[in-house]
C-alpha cells in the first residue's frame, strides 16, 4: 500500500496543526470558568470573567470574519493560519499572570486570530479537495482536529489526579496547564508554516480587496446563504453549550462528587471520543457517504442532540450553569449520564460540522474563503450571544433555545441540500440535451455530405 497522495498528505498535516492548537484551546475552554472561579476567591478577578472572556472572543471573531477573506488572500492560507495560531498563544500566556484587563484584551486578539485561522483552514482544505474527496477529507480533518479533545482530556485528567486538584485549582496547577497550552500554540504555528502549497490552488483574478469584501456581502444575501444562516447559527449556540456551559454545569454540580475537575477531564475525553469516532467513521465511509447523503447525517445529528438536551434537563439542577449548587434535578445527578451525554454532544456536533464543511467545499469551490468566513461569522455571532446571556439564564432556558434552533436548523439544511441536488440534476439534464443535439447535428451533417446516389 503506497503513501497517500499529496492533497491527502496536505489535509493530514493541516489536521495535525489543528489538533495541536485545539489541544490547548479546547482544553482551556473546558476549565476556563473553573480556573477563574478559583482565582476569584482571592479577589483578583470577577467570578464570571470566563463567560465574558468567551463572549469577547466570539464578538471579535464575528466582526473579524468580514475582513478575514482578503487577509487570507493577501497572506495565503498557510501564513494566515500561522498568524492565527500566534494569536492563540498570546491568549494562553496571559493565564500565567492572570489579570482581568489582559484577559479581555487578549480575548479580543484571539477572536481576531480565530477568524483568520478558520477562514484559512476552509480555503486550504478547499484547495486540496475535489468533488469526490470533499466529504472524505472534511470528515478526516474534523476527526483529527477534534481528537484534540481526547488528548487534552487525558492530559487534564492526569494533571488533576496527580496534583490533587479536586474542587479548587491552585496557582501551581494553573501555571503547569497554561505553560503547556502556550507551547502547543507555538508548535501549531510552526506546523502551519511548514505546510506545502495546495494541490489545486484557486485561480485568482485581479479583484481588488474591496471587491473581495463586497463579494462576501453579496454571497451573504443569496437565497441559499440566507437559509444556511439559520444552520450556522445553531452550530454556534450548541458550540457555546458543549465548550463552555455544559462543562460549567459539571463543575458546579456538587452532587456529582468531590473531584469535579477530574470529571471535567473525563467529559473532555468522552466528547473527544464522540467527535473523533464520528469524524473518522464518516471519513472511512468515503463514497458511501455520498450515497447516504448529507441530509441523513444531519438528521442523525439532530436526533442525537435532542436526546442530549433531555438528558441534561433530567440530570442537572437549574442553577448548575450559574453557581455551585447541592440541588438535584429530576433525578439525582449521575456521573455515567454526564459522560454519556458528553460523548453524544461530541458525536452530534461532528454530524453537523462535517456535513457543513462538505457542503461548503462542494457548493462554493471558487468562493471558499467567503463561504467559510460567513459560516464562522454566523457561528461565532450566536456563540457570542450565548455567552453573553449565560450568566443570567438557568439551564432549562438554554436547553429550550437549543431544542427550537436545532429543529429550525435541520429544516434549513434539508432545504438547501434539496436545492443543490435539484441544481445538479438540472445541470445534468441540460448537459444530456446539449449532447443529444450535438449528436443529431453531427448525424445530419454526415447525411448531407454523403453521396446522393446512396440516398436512393
Amino acid at each position: 500500500m503506497g503513501l497517500p497522495d499529496v492533497p491527502t498528505l496536505n489535509v493530514i498535516q493541516l489536521g495535525f496543526g489543528f489538533l495541536t492548537n485545539f489541544f490547548a484551546f479546547n482544553s482551556q475552554g473546558f476549565i476556563e470558568e473553573a480556573v477563574i472561579d478559583s482565582a476569584s476567591n482571592n479577589g483578583k478577578i470577577d467570578k464570571h470573567a470566563g463567560y465574558l472572556s468567551l463572549a469577547i472572543i466570539y464578538a471579535v471573531f464575528t466582526l473579524g470574519n468580514f475582513v478575514a477573506a482578503p487577509i487570507v488572500d493577501i497572506l495565503s492560507p498557510k501564513w494566515a493560519m500561522f498568524f492565527g495560531a500566534l494569536c492563540y498563544a498570546i491568549f494562553q500566556v496571559g493565564f500565567l499572570f492572570l489579570n482581568e484587563t489582559y484577559l479581555y484584551i487578549s480575548s479580543a486578539v484571539l477572536g481576531f486570530g480565530a477568524a483568520i485561522i478558520w477562514t484559512g483552514q476552509g480555503s486550504y482544505l478547499s484547495q486540496n479537495c475535489t468533488k469526490e474527496t470533499a466529504s472524505r477529507n472534511s470528515a478526516m480533518l474534523w476527526g483529527m482536529s477534534e481528537s484534540s479533545l481526547l488528548a487534552g482530556g487525558l492530559f487534564l485528567f492526569i494533571v488533576f489526579t496527580t496534583t490533587g486538584s479536586a474542587d479548587h485549582i491552585p496557582t501551581e496547577t494553573i501555571n503547569i496547564l497554561y505553560s503547556v497550552f502556550f507551547i502547543l500554540s507555538l508548535l501549531a504555528a510552526l506546523i502551519f508554516a511548514l505546510l506545502r502549497q495546495p494541490a489545486y490552488p484557486e485561480i485568482k483574478d485581479k479583484t481588488s480587496y474591496v471587491k473581495l469584501m463586497a463579494s462576501t456581502f453579496e454571497l451573504m444575501f443569496t437565497k441559499r446563504m440566507f437559509i444556511l444562516a439559520f444552520v450556522f447559527a445553531y452550530t454556534g449556540i450548541e458550540q457555546s453549550f458543549w465548550t463552555g456551559i455544559y462543562p460549567t454545569c459539571i463543575s458546579f454540580t456538587k452532587k456529582l462528587g468531590t473531584n469535579t475537575n477530574a470529571l471535567l477531564a473525563l467529559n473532555s475525553i468522552c466528547t473527544g471520543f464522540g467527535q473523533t469516532a464520528a469524524g473518522f467513521c464518516f471519513g472511512l465511509m468515503g463514497d458511501r457517504m455520498r450515497k447516504i447523503g448529507r441530509d441523513s447525517i444531519v438528521l442523525l445529528g439532530t436526533i442525537v442532540h435532542l436526546i442530549v438536551f433531555v438528558l441534561c434537563y433530567i440530570n442537572f439542577p437549574a442553577d448548575a450553569s450559574l453557581k455551585k449548587t447541592n440541588d438535584s434535578a429530576l433525578i439525582e445527578p449521575n456521573v455515567a449520564i454526564v459522560l454519556i451525554t458528553g460523548a453524544l454532544l461530541g458525536f452530534g456536533d461532528a454530524c453537523w460540522n462535517t456535513q457543513l464543511y462538505s457542503y461548503l467545499v462542494d457548493s462554493y469551490p471558487d468562493k471558499s474563503a467567503q463561504a467559510f468566513a460567513l459560516f464562522k461569522f454566523y457561528q461565532s455571532a450566536l456563540s457570542c450571544a450565548a455567552f453573553f446571556y449565560s450568566p443570567i439564564l438557568q439551564l432549562q432556558w438554554h436547553l429550550l433555545i437549543l431544542v427550537i434552533t436545532s429543529i429550525i436548523a435541520a429544516i434549513g439544511f434539508f432545504i438547501v441540500e434539496r436545492i443543490s441536488k435539484n441544481a445538479i440534476y438540472d445541470s445534468q439534464e441540460i448537459h444530456k440535451i446539449q449532447y443529444t443535439m450535438t449528436e443529431i447535428e453531427n448525424s445530419s451533417s454526415s447525411v448531407k455530405q454523403a453521396d446522393p446516389e446512396m440516398l436512393y
